[in-house]
């Protein structure tokens, strides 16, 4: 089952209340990281789980 989970809209614009921040203005990647139960042969950063 795919679910496509987004961010909702801010409730105000940042850039109006505050315009010295508009020209910072980045598009960004939100991670929305889920527990899971890996083995000692899934891999992660650094090398294999101890």
């Amino acid at each position: 089952m795919n679910v496509i989970r987004t961010t909702p809209p801010r409730p105000f614009d940042v850039a109006a209340v505050f315009p010295r921040l508009a020209p910072l203005a980045r598009t960004t990647t939100r991670l929305h990281p889920r527990p899971g139960s890996p083995s000692p042969y899934d891999s992660s950063i650094g090398g294999p789980l101890l």
